[in-house]
């Protein structure tokens, strides 16, 4: 047994390509079961395989020998987002767990390795511009991301009067940044369908299935595959999402959306591509309703992202289709198809209509399934 890749595990992809992953749980015991596992880049040898396992292995042992004494802000911004990271009534405490880990701790590890080193009270304006600037030559979104948890870490100070974050957050509230356009890519019915029928010929009709049942009802991803998270109290993950007992006999699919709580019902009868999907997927009859043909078990989001974009590839789907403008298309076929933004938003269940929603004691079944008339009608 080798002891100089500690934490070390791989996958074997159906091509025979490895994958090479770095488990903290395997690496330190008693570490966090709030730890995600880490995809090491593609493409190392052995050696730089070995010592990145041993980089991330001992950087996890001193954050956890640090862990057990409250942390001194010592006037550095690396330091007051160890004090943020630590204090469980930060807001980074109160985001659901896929938030923390998709967009909050990309964001703090960027002004952790770039300008951690800086003192909070020496920060002028032109800091805030030029590391902008910097930022955004990696990328619009990363540099937006990492000023908006800039922001959130010295408003937090400021909370706590630690010393300079008041000011510094008075000179960036008077700040504004250049935000990312938004995407204007929707994923079509032809490109949909080219999913679901590859996945079905790649053994993998999960995919299919879900892009499937986006497009057609305009949930998001997370609704249609749940979510792996620890509990508000810590300890192993668990999985919470869209069961077997949320679909009737009669394919009457019933949720409460995650982002909002909104009740919806969808007929799934309604759905052509829906029905397409399910020629090769088969819905269990118990359990969670979307399983990794891999693993047995419900999806984690990044591997349903890696399968969904070899299966979209495969398919001579166009890279810059994201499995999340499934959602976008349905909106944007429904608006086609019905002429009414109304019903894509209630269709969408967009926070916009949060308020109406709130007064409305239907769940939007008879109207979704107007919807999916007008859009089939409209494929034909």
């Amino acid at each position: 047994m080798r002891t100089d890749r500690p934490g070390y595990q791989f996958r074997t992809n159906r091509d025979g390509s490895i994958v090479h992953y770095w488990n903290p749980h395997r690496a330190v015991k008693g570490s966090s079961p709030s730890l995600s596992t880490i995809r090491l880049p593609d493409g190392l040898a052995d050696e730089q395989i070995a010592a990145e396992c041993q980089r991330l292995t001992q950087q996890l042992k001193e954050e956890i020998r640090l862990l057990g004494t409250p942390t001194a802000f010592d006037g550095t911004i690396s330091s007051l987002i160890k004090c943020y990271r630590g204090d469980k009534t930060s807001s980074l405490h109160s985001v659901k767990h896929s938030t923390r880990i998709r967009d909050y701790e990309p964001s703090l590890r960027v002004l952790d390795k770039s300008v951690g080193k800086r003192r909070v009270d020496m920060l002028v304006a032109s800091d805030f511009k030029r590391w902008y600037a910097d930022w955004r030559k990696k990328g619009h979104r990363r540099a937006s991301g990492a000023i908006k948890l800039l922001r959130l870490v010295i408003s937090y100070g400021a909370g706590e009067r630690l010393h300079g974050c008041a000011q510094a957050r008075l000179i960036l509230s008077d700040m504004r940044f250049e935000q990312p356009a938004g995407r204007t890519v929707a994923m079509t019915y032809e490109q949909c369908l080219a999913i679901v029928k590859k996945s079905a010929e790649m053994e993998c009709p999960s995919i299919g299935f879900v892009e499937a049942v986006k497009f057609e009802t305009a949930l998001r991803r997370i609704d249609v595959i749940g979510e792996w998270a620890p509990p508000s109290g810590g300890g192993e993950f668990r999985w919470s999402g869209l069961m077997a007992k949320d679909i009737s006999k009669d394919m009457i699919l019933s949720l409460k959306t995650s982002k909002t709580g909104a009740a919806v019902a969808r007929d799934l009868n309604s759905y052509p591509l829906v029905a397409e999907a399910l020629k090769a997927y088969r819905i269990p009859d118990i359990g969670p309703v979307v399983i990794d043909e891999d693993y047995g078990k419900p999806y984690w989001e990044n591997r349903y992202t890696e399968k969904f974009r070899k299966v979209r590839d495969a398919a001579g789907v166009p890279s810059n289709v994201w499995s999340m403008d499934a959602r976008a298309g349905a909106v944007t076929e429904t608006v086609e198809a019905t002429g009414s933004l109304e019903d894509a938003s209630s269709l969408a269940t967009h926070s916009t209509t949060k308020t109406t929603r709130r007064y409305s004691r239907g769940d939007g079944l008879e109207k979704s399934r107007e919807i999916a008339k007008a859009r089939a009608a409209k494929r034909r």
